[in-house]
């Protein structure tokens, strides 16, 4: 059940660091239902420092999820191929 958990939370980490590098840039970030009820926040939503730093949270969950494969295969749980 552990292997399993660890894979699940690697393939998460790399899925939502991919979702913070991608979502910022499409037009579906600046055109959603949370922005049609709070308008307020759509300057800083629209704000390229924002998606900056969003993609550099999407870099950041990249970064563990991979630094988590690398951990687990020195570890040698064996459930990584070589």
């Amino acid at each position: 059940m552990e292997k399993f958990c660890n894979a699940l939370y690697v393939i998460s980490s790399l899925y939502l660091g991919i979702a913070l590098l991608i979502l910022p840039w499409i037009s579906a970030w600046e055109h959603n239902y949370l922005l049609y009820i709070y308008p307020q926040i759509q300057p800083v939503v629209a704000n390229s420092f924002f998606k900056g730093a969003v993609l550099g949270l999407g870099i950041v969950n990249i970064m563990i999820g991979i630094q988590e494969i690398v951990r687990f295969r020195k570890a040698g749980k064996g459930y990584l191929p070589e």
